[in-house]
């Protein structure tokens, strides 16, 4: 397998986002219907009281996807390393993720960045604004620790791995972030995020990822953060063995019987992702238990969405 060069290395690794617009802010407002009473409150006024917010009221919807816009701005390109960490494993035969190996020392990495900035939430600052930025990078990288790619070295995370879509050639990383949720779901608008809200909701609920859910939450300890993260991490290098990388992509066309097999993993790891974020947050700013979540059957969806 051809990687890029190391003058392409920066310019691949700030290209990547993971789920890109639509499937971030679907895990925050999957996240948003499962938390405690008084949460989303909460949340709201630490994004109000924010001095650089954009908006004058929003959701952790509106702000989930800002921290890869800071990243690939002059002044964040500091957090770059937060959005991943770098698995130096060997799939398809061997998938592993080992803190020491694999976070970067100086940099950090999204299973250090989580459990730095819930800390940070846990005891906040006296400056708004810090702790404001603090729960966009929670709301952000918990999503970005779910997305398979974001925890793997190989090719620099699957940029370096060109591959066709629908007749045109992409990144693979590119096609785990956009293009199977396009296909799967729609543009990302309004009416994109409410139907894939609405139908993961229902799932973990009562459909197929009810049963799994209990698991999902297995490792939810704001007071064992970094190892809790870590599993994470663990959970979701595990499937570039089982099916990102399980034979090679390289040159193929990934729009057919590849991406039936892989847009129902897109969904379970947005769906887990969302009810990990709303366990944490619950935890941070609610009374819940690690392992917990609050589900209401038929409850009425919520949209908190201002952007949009």
């Amino acid at each position: 397998m051809q990687l890029p060069t190391l003058v392409t290395v920066l310019g691949l690794m700030s290209s990547a986002n993971a789920w890109g617009r639509l499937g971030h802010k679907t895990v925050a407002n999957v996240a948003l219907q499962l938390l405690q009473p008084g949460v989303a409150d909460t949340l709201s006024a630490i994004l109000a009281a924010d001095g650089n917010k954009a908006l004058p009221s929003p959701s952790i919807v509106d702000i989930a996807t800002l921290p890869d816009d800071y990243a690939h701005s002059p002044e964040g390109k500091w957090t770059r390393h937060f959005h991943y960490i770098d698995a130096k494993d060997n799939p398809p035969f061997e998938c592993n993720v080992d803190m020491a190996r694999d976070c970067d020392a100086h940099g950090g990495c999204v299973v250090s960045a989580i459990a730095n900035y819930t800390g940070q939430l846990v005891h906040p600052s006296r400056n708004v604004n810090e702790t404001a930025q603090a729960l966009k990078f929670v709301v952000h990288f918990l999503g970005d620790i779910a997305q398979p790619l974001h925890n793997e070295f190989i090719a620099w995370g699957g940029n370096g791995i060109m591959v066709k879509w629908e007749g045109e050639t992409k990144r693979l990383h590119g096609v785990w972030d956009y293009s199977i949720i396009e296909k799967w779901v729609g543009p990302d608008d309004q009416h994109s995020l409410e139907w894939w809200t609405n139908a993961i909701v229902d799932e973990i609920k009562d459909g197929i990822y009810k049963d799994s859910v209990s698991g999902w939450l297995e490792h939810t300890d704001i007071n064992d953060a970094e190892n809790s993260v870590l599993q994470w991490a663990i959970d979701s290098n595990k499937l570039i063995c089982e099916f990102v990388l399980k034979t090679d992509p390289k040159g193929k066309e990934l729009s057919g019987s590849y991406y039936r097999g892989a847009a129902p993993i897109v969904q379970q790891q947005i769906a887990k992702a969302g009810v990990r974020l709303a366990s944490w947050l619950n935890q941070i700013f609610g009374a819940a238990v690690p392992g917990s979540l609050p589900l209401h059957p038929g409850a009425q969806l919520i949209s908190q969405v201002e952007g949009l």
